[in-house]
């Protein structure tokens, strides 16, 4: 089965993680090396300027880029910035086929629901992606978002991020949690990352995530099989598991081929007009 990634990361000096050491200070190499074995014909590195990490990333990931043609490209912004149209216009123009936006509390979501309707125009126009990485409690400000610029692709990153558990809720309890999420099911450029399973799991490291496997299954069938998309997030991931477990979607081989092949590469390479 090939494999495209839909969330990844590429930092200068790699990531510090909750060691706040770089386990991977080649990550680009690294990353080559793990696309190589495991046939991962494209991906989309989410861009991160945040925490002091790498404050230039986003023209790193660009570098990065230009000499490798399997490689997308979204750019951080801090919502609360509120970007202009004209700023936006540059990263577009600079390679990067959209945005990273993180809105982790009600403040960064009113940020981000004032931005310019000029910048959602330029959005909309260019088609861009917008990765979110937003809590559940904050999601249905992508609502308005995803009404108002039907162009964009909208992705929430790691299934809206529900809290870590040491088992997996009962069907029902899933959906009834991912409910602002499943909510946003109407908008056909909304799509969820099937990622960060490790966040949903106490401890961690307990792979393969079976907390998370209702999660899975009440979003492919919220969604679809066509909306709903695999993704590393390398490395901060290798902070909890190894690279092979986060191939494993938890509760995806009780789906068809069909299912699995769209999940796990066949919709990123059709979003990223690499099929």
């Amino acid at each position: 089965m090939i494999l495209a990634d839909a969330h990844f990361h590429l930092f200068r000096r790699g990531f510090p993680g909750v060691y706040g050491r770089n386990l991977v200070s080649d990550e680009v190499d690294v990353y080559e090396a793990l696309r190589a074995r495991h046939d991962i014909a494209a991906g989309l590195v989410i861009g991160y300027e945040g925490d002091g990490i790498d404050p230039g990333n986003n023209a790193y990931v660009r570098e990065l880029a230009a000499g490798r043609p399997w490689l997308a490209t979204v750019a951080n912004v801090a919502v609360a910035a509120r970007p202009s149209a004209a700023a936006v216009e540059a990263l577009l123009a600079a390679g990067h086929a959209g945005l990273a936006l993180y809105v982790p509390d009600a403040a960064a979501a009113e940020a981000l629901a004032a931005w310019d309707d000029d910048t959602w125009r330029v959005l909309d126009r260019a088609g861009a992606i917008l990765s979110f990485n937003v809590v559940l409690p904050q999601v249905a400000t992508l609502a308005p978002l995803a009404a108002a610029a039907p162009g964009c692709r909208l992705m929430v990153s790691h299934m809206g991020l529900p809290p870590a558990r040491k088992a997996p809720p009962e069907r029902a309890a899933a959906a009834v949690e991912l409910a602002p999420l499943l909510a946003l099911a109407e908008f056909r450029n909304v799509f969820v990352k099937l990622s960060g399973f490790y966040a949903v799991s106490d401890p961690s490291h307990d792979w393969p995530h079976r907390a998370a496997a209702p999660f899975v299954d009440v979003l492919i069938a919220g969604f679809g099989a066509d909306r709903c998309l695999w993704a590393s997030d390398f490395s901060p991931a290798l902070d909890h598991v190894s690279f092979v477990q986060t191939i494993t979607v938890p509760g995806l081989e009780g789906h068809d081929e069909a299912t699995q092949a769209a999940v796990m590469g066949g919709n990123v390479l059709r979003i990223l007009g690499r099929a």
